[in-house]
């Protein structure tokens, strides 16, 4: 009885929580909150934008335009200088950038370097430590969002960024969406997962995989481990299913591995907690077959991951995630949730018959991806009057970005130099 009412309590919450009608009732709550709110000091409006951004998040399609012009409606009232930056954005309180990589060094005048950052607390330290100005004359800016774009970083960082930013998005509405957040945004149409290196992976032929279903996700609630759970009940006792993740949100393997003893299925399946990159690789790489079950998330990396391990990846059709796109009949299966266990077994059974490194090579692996990133960048410079002699350097992400190659690795540390020398920042 008391597993009965602890899955009830789980699923209840998790149809609430994904539930359009409620999702509109709280969007439209939170924006008649504080749309028309008269906050006393700019910390107060400052928390009002975060909560309309909260309220955009919530808000069906149709009503984006309207929440994005709101949104920049209330920060133009905003003095961003009288904002301790701090109570929105994670640990501002250091000068590394540590998920920031340099593409290109600074040549000269006319031609400038290039820095990536992934993760939006990452990139807003520049606005926190640096004088902007002086950094946009010598470096461009490509940006790598985390999530969703309708964040507080997303609308206050472009609009004291003197010059273009590049964004990469997470999903494919967000080259529509982003530029009317910020017109300085400049979308590149890549995900956050488009940087994989196919030499990171070594698959195993199909006879000798010894994992017949993986998932490699963090024990976040937005990753519904018990959605997995709950169909692993209807499936053979046989089949070997490993996790793997890593703490967040206060939730540990532990908490994991509590509700899979609510589902009844603790002992059916192996679970690593904060492995190594070396160790998710070579288990994608001995698996038949990788599943998904979140319903809203970034652009999901360990599905491209999946695609090079040649390990065909199921999601849920209705997931809005951005390697969604990546996902056909040659990678792998969108899967309905409703009879979930069905499907799961005859997508472990029919896995022999995908090829998704085939297709992951021909388009998404990270050689691809820089190249095309340098297209969209040079041909940006060089319309604004700039020079490039240069190309960037290839680009992969292990777990985080990082360069191909170690000869790019040395070269770009005269550009760390600089940065650290004129800014006092660290990047890497």
């Amino acid at each position: 009885m008391i597993s009965w009412l602890k899955r009830c309590a789980i699923e209840g919450e998790d149809h609430l929580r994904y539930s359009p009608g409620v999702r509109r009732w709280l969007s439209r709550w939170q924006w008649l909150r504080h749309a028309y709110a008269n906050p006393s000091d700019d910390q107060a409006r400052a928390r009002s934008l975060r909560a309309l951004c909260a309220a955009a998040r919530l808000a069906p399609p149709e009503l984006g335009p309207r929440c994005i012009e709101g949104i920049r409606e209330q920060l133009r009232g905003l003095k961003l200088a009288a904002v301790d930056w701090s109570e929105f954005v994670l640990n501002l309180n250091t000068r590394r950038i540590g998920r920031g990589v340099f593409l290109k060094p600074y040549i000269n005048e006319r031609e400038k370097g290039v820095l990536f950052v992934s993760f939006e607390h990452e990139w807003f330290r520049l606005f926190n430590y640096c004088n902007l100005e002086d950094f946009s004359q010598r470096y461009t800016l490509v940006v790598a969002p985390s999530g969703d774009p309708h964040n507080i970083v997303n609308y206050v960082f472009p609009t004291v960024y003197p010059g273009t930013i590049f964004t990469l998005i997470s999903h494919p509405e967000e080259v529509d969406i982003l530029p009317r957040v910020a017109p300085n945004y400049a979308v590149v149409p890549l995900y956050a997962s488009s940087w994989v290196h196919p030499g990171f992976y070594k698959p195993l032929p199909r006879s000798r995989r010894d994992i017949d279903l993986v998932m490699v996700a963090n024990f976040a609630k937005f990753k519904r481990h018990h959605a997995l759970f709950k169909a692993i009940r209807n499936m053979p006792v046989s089949l070997r299913i490993l996790l793997i993740g890593q703490d967040q949100d206060s939730r540990t393997a532990d908490t994991i591995l509590s509700i899979a003893a609510c589902y009844g299925v603790r002992e059916r399946l192996q679970l690593l907690s904060n492995a190594s990159y070396e160790v998710v690789a070579d288990a994608l790489c001995r698996s038949r077959a990788s599943v998904i079950v979140s319903r809203r998330e970034g652009s999901c990396v360990v599905i491209a991951e999946s695609l090079f391990a040649d390990t065909p990846a199921a999601l849920l059709e209705n997931a809005a995630i951005g390697s969604r796109v990546f996902i056909n009949a040659s990678t792998g299966r969108l899967l309905r949730e409703g009879n979930l266990a069905a499907q799961l077994v005859d997508f472990i059974a029919e896995s022999d018959r995908y090829s998704p490194r085939v297709w992951a090579e021909e388009r998404i692996s990270c050689f691809r991806s820089s190249a095309l990133l340098n297209d969209i960048v040079k041909k940006h410079a060089l319309a604004a009057g700039q020079e490039w002699t240069c190309d960037l350097a290839p680009l992969c992400w292990r777990p985080d970005p990082c360069l191909v190659t170690p000869e790019d690795r040395q070269r770009m540390t005269i550009a760390q130099e600089d940065v650290r020398q004129r800014f006092n920042l660290e990047i890497g």
